[in-house]
């Protein structure tokens, strides 16, 4: 699996390679794991709905983020400066095409991400996504999970919250539910985000079964990006006319 460290990279560049990855892929390519921080924008999945945004437009718009209607699973999510972002590519049809057991596995490679870094996580019954118990509190959320399988590949993943700002948190109902969201920085990690990217992508490697080689990415061609998903991906709610 080649792994490409992005840096800070816009949603919707970082969404044309997920695609062209895919493309190669399908055509004989190998396997990609993308490691990343995103500008601030909020990403709203298929079951997912813009009312789930509390603050208003204009506000968000004032903070420079962005809001994308997107083709993964799940509903809104945030990402932001100080959070990693991993987007596996990932030909499921060589692991039986179990969607579930996918989506196990980048929870448990978290949750041992998260114990190298001595932080107790762990699964919530009938809940997507990586939790920890807070010394005082409720479970929260440390990592989010949201994957699209299209033709027997993966794309999207995860979001783990490493020395995030959770005040944006607080201008949406994260996931659409109400909870408590937690980063590895509130819970006493000492680390950086590029601290952090060789723990998980370790795990991850380890979860998938995989061996990691660093690698430089090409950049996508046209006729790697299907033109229907490229018209949704790019719809920018914030540039519509949206009421608030």
């Amino acid at each position: 699996m080649n792994a490409y460290d992005l840096g800070r990279i816009e949603y919707l560049e970082a969404w044309r390679l997920q695609e062209a990855l895919a493309s190669r892929l399908r055509a004989g390519g190998d396997e990609s794991l993308l490691l990343l921080e995103h500008p601030h924008v909020y990403t709203i999945g298929r079951r997912g709905t813009i009312e789930h945004i509390t603050a208003p437009l204009d506000e968000l718009r004032g903070l420079g983020a962005r809001v994308y209607q997107v083709d993964r699973g799940g509903d809104i999510t945030y990402h932001g400066p100080g959070q990693l972002v991993v987007y596996p590519i990932v030909d499921l049809e060589r692991r039986r095409g179990d969607v579930v057991a996918y989506v196990r596995a980048l929870e448990d490679a978290v949750i041992g991400a998260a114990a190298d870094l001595d932080v107790a996580a762990r699964r919530v019954e009938g809940r997507t996504g990586v939790w920890v118990t807070p010394p005082a509190g409720p479970p929260a959320k440390l990592c989010a999970v949201g994957v699209r399988v299209s033709r027997g590949t993966t794309s999207h993943g995860l979001a783990l919250n490493v020395t995030t700002d959770l005040s944006w948190f607080s201008r949406m109902i994260p996931c659409g539910f109400p909870h408590q969201v937690a980063s590895l920085a509130r819970l006493g990690v000492d680390a950086s985000v590029n601290d952090v990217k060789p723990v998980l992508a370790g795990r991850l490697a380890e979860a998938l079964g995989v061996d990691l080689v660093t690698a430089q990415i090409a950049p996508p061609r046209d006729d790697e990006i299907p033109e229907r998903a490229a018209v949704r991906a790019a719809r920018d709610l914030l540039a519509h006319a949206v009421p608030a």
